[in-house]
């Protein structure tokens, strides 16, 4: 990643080729592995004639460097991972990383007790030694590629694998990796049909497709006790008022050939097809590159980001699977048989963007969007200091506000006909809660001078 980039340049567009087929949830990102870094060392006695400021983007860039990394592995098509899965894998390298930096500055506490850092030691070497060490374990097929990297990362910060920082950087990375290797993550795909399934107001899997990752609420989450901590109340009733509306407007709005959705609503409901991690990423990263943290809390940023998102994909899976409630598609095709007389059926609706294959309530697209929001508008305020501007498969979408790009998320899984409007809006209710929790209670900032913070 370029750190050398004018002062004028305030509006970052972040392309990322998004594939519109995929077995997951989401479509794929089609994304290449970035070569190394030509940001400079940051080392105060090669840093005499840049400015505060520039020294403190060329430290940053270990972070941000090895950020694009890990989402180029994880949203990769060969990675075959869902965005619940995703999230995951984000929060363990963000973790490693902030952990690896924070043991030796210590601002900010870390995740894990990486013990007292050694004399002398980089945190630079040991965010590179963190985010190679995780990734190369998490994808072990890219280990050449990923042993380059890491060689030409050190290199080009002017930094050596002699660097005591290094070791300390692999040591807590090789924490995180223990402490998450028994989560319970890898037991969560098995056959699943919900109690009931065929019942009006049951979700049933459709084309006989394999249910997603119905353990899911069961893994281990990072900083909640529990998925079920904020598990919200049972969806609306099938003759409620709330559900009738909701019906009406998904089957006029999200049918395939809708008469009534505008072109900007349909392209709207494209943008969102992409997992969380391939449009949320690219907004964090903008906002990093305006506000220009340090390197401690450029760190910190990453990590609560990735970690509320994770928890929020758990405490999002463990009410879907919990509640059962039916899709649209299915909910339209049987509405003459729901017992509600204002909600007519059509028997061939067919929503815009195919039904992902796992159930309706809660939303985990707008439960993981409002928990990166959430954090990001903690750490900065509603105000991320720049236009926001994301593109994908040719699909532009700009925001002022963090609080906006939630929005749009809600309106866009109603314009793709995949979920009913209250399980977007209790979805990102579920993601909020999820993300202050976790800004609440992990990586706080260490008392003055570091004391207590492991």
């Amino acid at each position: 990643m370029k750190l050398s980039r004018s002062r004028k340049t305030l509006l970052i567009v972040i392309t990322l080729g998004i594939a519109l087929s995929g077995v997951h949830a989401y479509p794929a990102a089609t994304v290449s592995i970035a070569g190394g870094s030509t940001a400079r060392s940051v080392s105060s006695s090669r840093t005499s004639n840049v400015t505060e400021t520039e020294i403190s983007a060329l430290s940053n860039a270990v972070v941000t460097e090895w950020n694009q990394q890990a989402v180029a592995l994880t949203l990769l098509p060969e990675s075959a991972l869902a965005p619940v899965e995703q999230v995951r894998v984000m929060a363990i390298v963000q973790v490693a990383v902030h952990d690896a930096i924070n043991g030796i500055t210590r601002k900010y506490e870390t995740y894990l007790s990486p013990g007292a850092a050694p004399e002398n030691a980089s945190p630079e070497a040991a965010a590179i030694a963190a985010a190679h060490y995780t990734l190369r374990n998490l994808f072990s097929s890219q280990a050449v590629t990923l042993d380059d990297l890491y060689s030409a990362s050190l290199s080009s910060h002017r930094l050596t694998e002699s660097d005591p920082g290094t070791a300390y950087g692999r040591s807590a990375a090789a924490a995180v990796l223990a402490l998450r290797a028994n989560d319970h993550s890898s037991q969560a795909q098995y056959a699943y049909d919900a109690p009931g399934a065929g019942n009006v107001g049951v979700w049933a899997r459709l084309n006989n497709a394999p249910a997603l990752l119905p353990g899911w609420g069961g893994v281990t989450p990072f900083v909640l006790r529990s998925g079920s901590q904020f598990r919200p109340d049972a969806p609306p009733a099938l003759d409620s008022k709330r559900y009738t509306k909701d019906y009406n407007e998904i089957k006029e709005l999200g049918v395939l050939d809708s008469s009534v959705r505008t072109e900007e609503q349909t392209q709207i409901a494209l943008f969102w097809r992409a997992s969380p991690t391939a449009i949320w990423n690219p907004v964090l990263s903008q906002v990093l590159a305006v506000r220009n943290p340090d390197l401690s809390a450029t760190a910190r940023a990453f990590a609560l980001f990735y970690l509320a998102a994770s928890d929020a994909s758990v405490a999002c899976w463990d009410a879907k699977y919990f509640y059962n409630f039916w899709r649209p598609f299915s909910a339209v095709r049987s509405g003459d048989s729901d017992g509600n007389d204002n909600t007519a059926g059509n028997g061939s609706w067919q929503p815009f963007i195919a039904t992902p294959p796992h159930p309706d309530y809660p939303s985990g697209h707008a439960s993981n969007s409002a928990a990166m929001a959430a954090i990001l508008g903690f750490i900065f305020d509603d105000n991320p200091g720049v236009q926001i501007s994301v593109t994908l498969t040719g699909i532009t979408r700009k925001w002022t506000s963090f609080s906006e790009a939630v929005e749009e998320v809600i309106d866009a899984r109603v314009y793709s006909g995949i979920h009913f409007r209250n399980s977007d809006e209790v979805g990102a209710r579920l993601g909020r809660q999820v993300g202050r929790f976790v800004f609440n209670h992990a990586l706080r900032r260490c008392p003055k001078g570091g004391g207590g913070c492991f």
